[in-house]
């Protein structure tokens, strides 16, 4: 990456949801031209509520929007495209043409249906990359079904071992799809050709269920839920605090850590005893009791303080109140010409040189179409 990021990169995005979004996201606070094509009668349905107990906002131009999608989906610029309409596909295909990335998450069959298979994709860009991202892949007896978070992690096994946020995989996709568009480019910079990666988000996801099957493979287990204990660790768990559902989170890593944790609970009689049943068992109930009268923010201060791998268990405002993250700009204000001020993570990206940041706030379908036509294409080109 240049000292100017991805300046004068031009990005093209069909990403609904999560992943399409997020990835979209992220390649312009580095500094990319990405465009949101959405159709005027249809756009993204994130931009729909999905929490009956927030208002409903409308835009001027009679879409909904939310906090949820302005936080996927802020940095870019938005084009209304019907692609369904000769005229509209034809600006897609001008637009296509000077683009450097595509990227899509759409349901396997769409872009065909517009006419934008893989061979016209080459035709009307033969140096173009393009990230498609599906649940299944593009190929296979399962590239027509349709895929959601809830059912990969079904499919993956996660939701037998522990029942996450449903999206779970929605951002291991991003991080894939991301290192694909940068691979590419890279492949382009130095044949002067294309590529196509074809990205499931069940493949992305198995990535990293590595420990899990590994299990199966070598001793035939079946990936029950476990204790949140670490396998090597003299003693680890989480332990409740001082409070509803407030927790600490410890981590003994060796014979020394087992000693601190002894003089730290004033427990010096089995200081010598690291490794036996007994003694294990007597210093869990020793954490149990002296958690149980600290809030976690001062359970793990203590501990920290006395050289020991703790951590309080955070909720979301514990998060965005964290002084650690306030310190380092990790949250920033974004003023929604619909929604108001609010509050979103920043980018996680930090660079010497290269200017990362929120550029805009989420947009309004359609809302640049005219103007990204002019900067493309050069002012003789009608909206």
């Amino acid at each position: 990456m240049s000292e100017k990021g991805l300046a004068g990169l031009k990005v093209i995005s069909f990403g609904t949801a999560i992943a399409g979004n997020v990835t979209a996201m992220t390649l312009a606070e580095l500094g990319a031209d990405v465009i949101k094509v959405e159709a005027p009668g249809r756009p993204d349905p994130l931009r729909v509520r999905i929490y009956p107990d927030l208002p409903r906002v409308v835009e001027p131009s009679g879409a909904e929007t939310n906090i949820m999608f302005a936080g996927y989906s802020r940095s870019v610029r938005d084009v209304a495209l019907d692609m369904k309409d000769p005229g509209d596909l034809d600006r897609f295909g001008r637009l296509l043409a000077v683009a450097d990335v595509l990227v899509d998450n759409f349901a396997t069959g769409v872009l065909d249906r517009w006419g934008l298979d893989a061979g016209r994709l080459r035709h009307l860009n033969p140096a173009l990359v393009h990230v498609s991202v599906s649940g299944y892949g593009r190929t296979g007896p399962r590239a027509h079904h349709l895929a959601y978070g809830s059912n990969i992690n079904a499919f993956l096994g996660l939701s037998r071992v522990w029942a996450p946020h449903g999206t779970q995989f929605d951002y291991t996709a991003v991080g894939h799809a991301l290192i694909a568009v940068f691979a590419g480019l890279a492949h382009r910079d130095r044949t002067g050709g294309g590529v196509a990666v074809d990205l499931a988000q069940t493949e992305a996801g198995g990535a990293l269920m590595a420990p899990l099957y590994l299990d199966y493979l070598v001793n035939g287990g079946a990936g029950w839920p476990g204790p949140n204990e670490v396998p090597g660790s003299p003693l680890s768990g989480v332990f409740a605090c001082r409070g509803h559902d407030e927790w600490l989170a410890v981590e003994l890593e060796d014979d020394e850590d087992w000693r601190l944790a002894c003089a730290l609970l004033g427990e010096p009689a089995l200081a010598e005893r690291w490794g036996e049943p007994a003694a294990v068992a007597g210093l869990r109930a020793a954490f149990a009791s002296w958690c149980a009268t600290r809030t976690p923010h001062q359970a793990m201060f203590a501990a920290q303080r006395a050289g020991l791998a703790a951590g309080a268990v955070h909720d979301s405002e514990d998060l965005y109140l964290d002084a650690q993250h306030r310190s380092r700009g990790f949250v920033v204000e974004v003023d929604h010409p619909d929604l108001g001020p609010l509050e979103y993570p920043a980018p996680i990206h930090r660079f010497g040189r290269t200017d990362v940041r929120v550029r805009r706030p989420s947009p309004r379908v359609g809302e640049h179409t005219a103007e990204v036509l002019r900067d493309w294409l050069g002012p003789h080109v009608a909206p």
